[in-house]
């Protein structure tokens, strides 16, 4: 393996000895960021709270260009403004004046195993205790149900009774993935959070996952973040996506479903429930093994089709 500690650079000037923080949130992309969550929680904490960039991983060594091809302007007879990736570490301050870091950017694509030792050794020089992940994953589940988080770590005892799957399978990994695994055999606490979208709304903003995933990380990691103005966008998302499942009789009948699918799941998590009701373990797993095969295609091709991007208010130029 190439030296780790090479992948990483710190901004200039950069006191580390300075710089405590005890957890670290990475949202760095997944090979599907279903309802554009980890988007919605970058810009919502990086817009919100104080913050400042720490250094910057050698994106260029670990990003698929020709894979996740980066947008670039064409101006008439020449181009212009290339959006180069970028993976940041941001050292930002809560609303209580405490320091947590956040790593951003897209998810690495080559050179997982250095890129794993790079952040071990960086959360280290910051004497970080604790790495919690947040993602979301499209989910046979209703979006007039609130937002299930699926719970996953480096040690079961650290996450609530119950909070997983209930099944066991193989599926598609990630560099998160790879990543809790690598900082468990070091002994470093990593928490996961996975939301569940539901599949026909991947492709739009879905600010219900980011609300989801932001009270949970808050619990979990003792962080003060403030809604700001996602609970309000919440609304219109959910005032849109209702206008046009009004007028989809099959989308209906299937949401429907995936309600009771929902109500039994959830009373499987701990409320009371006839034995006859609820949806046996293989069941549930089955089917979310199904959904979770499909990641790659963006969408479940036995179900009804994603609606389409709600329409912006406001007109672009």
């Amino acid at each position: 393996m190439l030296d780790p500690t090479q992948l990483f650079t710190y901004e200039s000037p950069t006191d580390q000895r300075a710089v405590h923080a005890g957890t670290l949130l990475v949202t760095l992309g997944s090979y599907l960021d279903a309802g554009h969550t980890q988007h919605l929680i970058d810009d919502h904490l990086l817009n919100t709270l104080p913050n400042h960039s720490l250094g910057r991983f050698d994106t260029d060594q670990v990003f698929d260009y020709a894979g996740h091809r980066p947008h670039v302007t064409f101006d008439h007879d020449h181009f212009t403004a290339f959006q180069a990736p970028e993976i940041v570490l941001h050292h930002v301050t809560d609303a209580e004046g405490h320091p947590f870091l956040l790593l951003t950017g897209p998810e690495p694509a080559l050179q997982w195993e250095r890129m794993a030792a790079a952040i071990e050794h960086v959360i280290t020089q910051f004497g970080v205790q604790q790495t919690v992940l947040v993602h979301a994953f499209p989910a046979p589940t209703p979006h007039t149900r609130p937002v299930l988080i699926t719970n996953f770590a480096s040690d079961p005892s650290l996450v609530p009774v119950r909070s997983g799957l209930p099944a066991s399978f193989e599926m598609s990994s990630s560099f998160d993935t790879l990543l809790t695994i690598r900082l468990g055999e070091k002994n470093h606490p990593v928490i996961g959070m996975s939301a569940h979208v539901p599949h026909y709304l991947t492709g739009v903003d879905y600010p219900e996952a980011a609300i989801a995933l932001i009270k949970s990380v808050a619990e979990t990691a003792s962080i003060a973040i403030p809604l700001g103005e996602l609970p309000q966008q919440a609304q219109v998302t959910r005032a849109q996506i209702d206008a046009q499942i009004g007028e989809n009789n099959d989308l209906m009948t299937t949401i429907e479903a995936m309600e009771q699918h929902y109500d039994a799941l959830l009373r499987d998590r701990g409320l009371p429930i006839k034995p006859e009701d609820l949806p046996t373990a293989d069941e549930i797993g089955a089917e979310l093994e199904n959904y979770l095969r499909h990641l790659d295609e963006g969408k479940d091709e036995s179900g009804p089709e994603p609606l389409a991007q709600p329409p912006d208010d406001q007109p672009t130029d």
